[in-house]
């Protein structure tokens, strides 16, 4: 391998989601190359109909929090003892118990948060063929250069999928055409506990020709 593949492959084993961050701010160029990075994702269409929102103001991460559907509001430690007593698997429970609390709360204290939206055809409700996920699909091919890119600059995060997005696109003016992919919270990392990860034995999930 030439030294750029090895860089590359350097990048991808260093991408990982990081929920503590430093109260450091990003440079506007560091944040413009990742994006550059993002926008070199495959299209469904062609017409790359990706849109980014960079959520500074304070008060609008507040009320993006508390919008009625959008998180979990698993800050509210009631709230997070009723959802994690529904999980059976203890690795998932251990895992749910310490990153969710600390995922929504970077919303208000990250030095950047990133959404990441894309033009839709038609509304969610009416998707009717995996066919019609092309735009939704294109916007995660966008979503992981954002991520690889921001590995490479040494910044790290986590995506946030909201459960609902009809409050939120109204309290940022995000166009009825177009849907959130995910949100972005991201910045330099601080030193946080390791988290037992599952491995995947790469043999087990390779099939050729049938399963």
């Amino acid at each position: 391998m030439t030294t750029t593949d090895q860089d590359f492959y350097e990048v991808v084993r260093r991408r990982r989601t990081v929920r503590s961050l430093q109260d450091r701010p990003i440079e506007q160029e560091t944040l413009h190359r990742v994006l550059e990075a993002g926008v070199r994702a495959p299209t469904h269409n062609h017409m790359r109909e990706w849109h980014f929102v960079f959520l500074k103001d304070h008060d609008k991460r507040q009320a993006v929090l508390e919008s009625e559907g959008a998180f979990s509001r698993a800050p509210d430690r009631k709230f997070l003892d009723e959802s994690l007593s529904k999980i059976t698997n203890p690795y998932h429970r251990e895992i749910y118990s310490y990153s969710v609390p600390l995922q929504e709360r970077m919303l208000l204290t990250a030095p950047e948060t990133l959404i990441v939206c894309f033009r839709m055809e038609k509304p969610l409700s009416e998707w009717e063929r995996l066919f019609e996920l092309n735009n939704f699909a294109s916007a995660w091919l966008v979503v992981e250069n954002v991520l690889l890119a921001m590995a490479a600059e040494g910044l790290y995060g986590v995506t946030m999928v909201p459960f609902r997005t009809s409050r939120v696109k109204r309290l940022l003016g995000i166009p009825d055409d177009c849907e959130i992919a995910t949100f972005i919270p991201l910045g330099y990392p601080k030193k946080e506990p390791s988290i037992r990860q599952i491995k995947m034995n790469l043999e087990e999930g390779i099939h050729i020709d049938e399963w």
